[in-house]
């Protein structure tokens, strides 16, 4: 019996259109996606050859939306303390013009082949995958994001989000 979603074998090559890094990118939109679901907010997603403002979408908050930046990789483990990523000159010269929070978010896969990210079984489906956050609007000149996995990507992340989206419209 052939689970769907297993690692093929011989006999079942996968089909296969998307090389492994454009996997990984989508991978990580689509679990980012399914948090902001699950929390019942809206994600836009940036058209590829639009992203002149170094996001990859906007999550809707009544008040008004939140940039987001969307990395996926293996290169980390899900334990620890943190991760850091490299950020272009032009990335966080986009987000520092901002006037919203930005928000860069590091989904960290637990297995480098893409065949183990998710595994189907009787009782569900379990995913090898940890999202993790910080705020990048401020970030400074020659800095490189610093993303503490003290901060997880949940459903409560997104109330403290739209609090600091809404912070944004208030007299100083």
């Amino acid at each position: 019996m052939s689970i769907p979603g297993a690692r093929p074998d011989d006999s079942h090559p996968p089909v296969t259109v998307l090389g492994d890094k454009a996997c990984k990118a989508r991978y990580g939109v689509a679990h980012v996606r399914s948090i902001f679901s699950q929390a019942g907010c809206p994600f836009k997603e940036t058209s590829p050859d639009e992203d002149a403002m170094a996001v990859d979408g906007d999550v809707d908050f009544l008040a008004a939306s939140a940039r987001i930046q969307i990395k996926c990789t293996s290169q980390f483990t899900i334990a620890g303390r943190g991760a850091t990523w490299p950020a272009e000159v032009h990335w966080r010269d986009r987000w520092n013009a901002a006037r919203i929070p930005v928000y860069f978010i590091l989904v960290i896969l637990d297995r480098r082949d893409r065949f183990e990210w998710i595994n189907h079984h009787g009782a569900g489906t379990d995913h090898r995958a940890a999202a993790f956050w910080t705020r990048v609007d401020k970030i400074g000149p020659g800095e490189n994001v610093a993303v503490p996995k003290s901060q997880r990507l949940t459903v409560a992340t997104l109330t403290d989000w739209e609090k600091e989206v809404e912070e944004c419209f208030l007299p100083m």
